[in-house]
């Protein structure tokens, strides 16, 4: 016999199930749709957030796409080799690589992000109040997950403690 805490589980679960199905939807969509282009999807949003700024490093690069230094490398050398985005040295030290987007990179991205923008509208295809609706409750559990993951670094960084001999060395 389900009980009603149960039942709102169940509801929890399937939640879940579907957002992690949407994802992986959502993901291999737009891996399909920026082939269409030549991109990968990282390429893409390596031109997006390079379109923002003047430049970045790589490192600064690396940390908005949630990815390490040398896949940031490889992502940025087929578009440089392709002549969407430059390299350059940082003024204040040469041993940094500044990248920036090209004209070149700046017409592709246009192109494919207003091509993007219409596929969303296409396959959401919903009403304004429902959308609103759906983002206020998303919003709400994405806040809830990030206070999880930020509470729990906290926790992990806060709660180690040094071995004793270790300890007797800083004291």
């Amino acid at each position: 016999m389900k009980t009603e805490f149960s039942a709102d589980r169940e509801a929890e679960q399937e939640l879940y199930l579907l957002l992690t199905n949407l994802f992986l939807l959502l993901d291999d969509t737009d891996r399909q749709f920026f082939g269409e282009f030549g991109l990968s999807t990282r390429q893409f949003w390596a031109l997006h957030h390079l379109s923002e700024t003047d430049s970045l490093s790589m490192i600064e690069l690396s940390r908005l796409l949630l990815t390490d230094k040398s896949n940031v490398t490889a992502i940025t050398d087929r578009l440089t080799t392709r002549g969407l985005v430059r390299r350059s040295a940082a003024p204040q030290d040469r041993r940094v690589s500044l990248l920036s987007i090209t004209p070149a990179g700046r017409q592709l991205y246009d192109l494919v992000l207003a091509a993007h923008h219409e596929r969303i509208r296409t396959l959401i295809d919903s009403d304004e109040a429902t959308l609103r609706h759906v983002l206020q409750v998303l919003g709400a559990i994405r806040d809830r997950y990030e206070q999880h993951l930020h509470a729990r670094a906290t926790q992990t960084s806060s709660s180690y403690t040094l071995p004793a001999a270790d300890a007797a060395k800083t004291e």
